[in-house]
Parts: C-alpha cells; sequence; structure tokens
C-alpha cells in the first residue's frame, strides 16, 4: 500500500513547478505585449511626424460629391495650414467646418495613408429658390429681421438659407421660383409648401410673402391671393388647377387677382374701367 504522505508531497512538489512555469510564462506575455504596444505607439508618432505622413499641399486631398461648388472653394472653407500632420487633423472637426462654414449638408471626411492624404465626400445643398431681399415689407415682423434675409439668397427644399454667392457654378442652373419676404418664421413651413408647388401643374413662378395675413402667388393665370398660409394650402392648389381653363373662357388681363381664400367657392376680382367716354 503506497504511503499517502509521500504521494501528496510529490504531488504538491509538481502542482508547485506548474504554477511556476506558468507564471513565468504569463510573465513573458505580458512583457511580449507591452512591448508591442510601446513599439506600435513609436512606430505610429514617427510614422505620423515624418515628412512623408503630412499634407504638404491640397493636391492630397481627394474630393467627391460636389456638383455646385468647385473644389477650391471647399479647400477654401478647411483653412489647413500646410504643411499639417495627418495625426493632428480631427476628421469630425473638419466635418464640422464645411457644414457650418459652406452650403453642404452632409460630409464625411476620412484619413488616407497609402498615399497620404484626406477622402472628403460631401453633399451639397440644393438650392430650389431664390429668396429675394426684404427691403420693403409691408407689414413688420414679430421677431427681428435678421441681417441675412435683408440681401438676396438662396433657399434650398428644407428652408435653409445661404448667401447667393454660395455658388460660383449656377449658370442656367440658377433657381427660377422667386420667393419675397421670406423669414426664419416661415422657414418651418417651406418644406411642406415646396413639395405642394412641385406637385400642382399651374406654373407658379413667383411667390410674395411679405404679408403674413396673405400669401400671393404669382402664376401664369395672374396674381392668386391665399390669405394666411396653412394646412387648406393643398386644397387652394387643387382649386387652382381646376381653372386652369379660365383663359379660355375671359381675358386674363381684366382680372386682378383670384381669391382663393375659400377653395370650395373662389371669387375672381375684376378689374374696373378706369377711361372715360369721349364727348
Amino acid at each position: 500500500m503506497p504511503d499517502i504522505t509521500e504521494f501528496s508531497k510529490e504531488n504538491l512538489t509538481a502542482r508547485r513547478k506548474n504554477l511556476k512555469s506558468r507564471r513565468n510564462k504569463l510573465f513573458w506575455q505580458q512583457l511580449w505585449r507591452q512591448g508591442a504596444m510601446i513599439g506600435l505607439t513609436v512606430g505610429c508618432l514617427s510614422v505620423a511626424t515624418s515628412s512623408r505622413w503630412q499634407l504638404q499641399s491640397a493636391e492630397q486631398i481627394t474630393i467627391s460629391g460636389h456638383r455646385l461648388l468647385p473644389a477650391e472653394e471647399i479647400h477654401e472653407l478647411l483653412a489647413i495650414d500646410y504643411p499639417q500632420s495627418l495625426l493632428r487633423l480631427h476628421p469630425l472637426d473638419l466635418e464640422n467646418t464645411l457644414i457650418a462654414k459652406g452650403p453642404i449638408a452632409d460630409a464625411i471626411v476620412r484619413r488616407r495613408l497609402l498615399p497620404p492624404g484626406l477622402n472628403i465626400r460631401i453633399q451639397e445643398r440644393t438650392p430650389v429658390a431664390i429668396a429675394l431681399p426684404n427691403t420693403d415689407i409691408a407689414i413688420k415682423s414679430l421677431d427681428d429681421e435678421p441681417q441675412s434675409f435683408a440681401q438676396i439668397g438662396l433657399l434650398d427644399a428644407n428652408g435653409y438659407w445661404m448667401p447667393y454667392n454660395s455658388f460660383t457654378k449656377l449658370g442656367s442652373q440658377e433657381p427660377k421660383l422667386r420667393v419675397q419676404g421670406m423669414r426664419p418664421a416661415y422657414q418651418k413651413d417651406w418644406p411642406d409648401i415646396y413639395q405642394a408647388l412641385q406637385k400642382t401643374p399651374v406654373a407658379i413662378p413667383k411667390i410674395d410673402w411679405r404679408d403674413p395675413t396673405n400669401l400671393i402667388l404669382h402664376t401664369e393665370l395672374g396674381t392668386v391671393h391665399i390669405g394666411s398660409y396653412g394646412q387648406n394650402f393643398s386644397n387652394q392648389l387643387a382649386a387652382l388647377d381646376r381653372m386652369r381653363n379660365l383663359n379660355a373662357k375671359m381675358d386674363i388681363e381684366e382680372i386682378a387677382f383670384i381669391d382663393l381664400r375659400n377653395p370650395d367657392n373662389p371669387t375672381l376680382e375684376i378689374l374696373q374701367a378706369t377711361t372715360t367716354p369721349s364727348p
């Protein structure tokens, strides 16, 4: 019968050797990992500070997604001081700069290691209307008129106002729609108004919104008074669509304006004769 005491001592000795071996192995593994991390960090720092991994000029920046904005204007918005280390350039900051300073709805900036540079993809704000300056407002707004709306500008489909010179390549793509009297209080309603105007077959080249109590549409059928803008706007445009054959029934030049405050009962205001008969 084996000696239990002797067997236990041998077993304990073997276990101690195994634990010591495992501790040594774990120690060297951790040391190797730390050394690798330090080496990687040093390597990244050396790479980032190396002249090979710096932006030397705007030619190292690749821009895509732009259609109306020239690449030169986008570079000016970035305002990068060359040479600049790629490590010191924060993509999120550059994205926020582009959106805040330019007519840009969204921007994605990514660092590029080979070859060193930046990849930038932008989404421009598409102008859909020209906002005429509010220099002759019949009824004063309840809010303070910002300086931007006192000069000619551009509107996108969401009501975002941009300076008229935001795009140098508009040319023939300049919006045909004109909006007079645009204010910050109206911007929340503009997306619905613009979508409704896009759906109606009646040509409406100009909107006069200087009077908040009467939205005036300049249409192919003449001037149309809508009254205060509200949820009835789509019905008012539908009523105007049903009147498209009006020019076949009477001379449109004799109509002062079409009153569509009540789309179920539109009325015509006829011009009064101003000529006097000869004796």
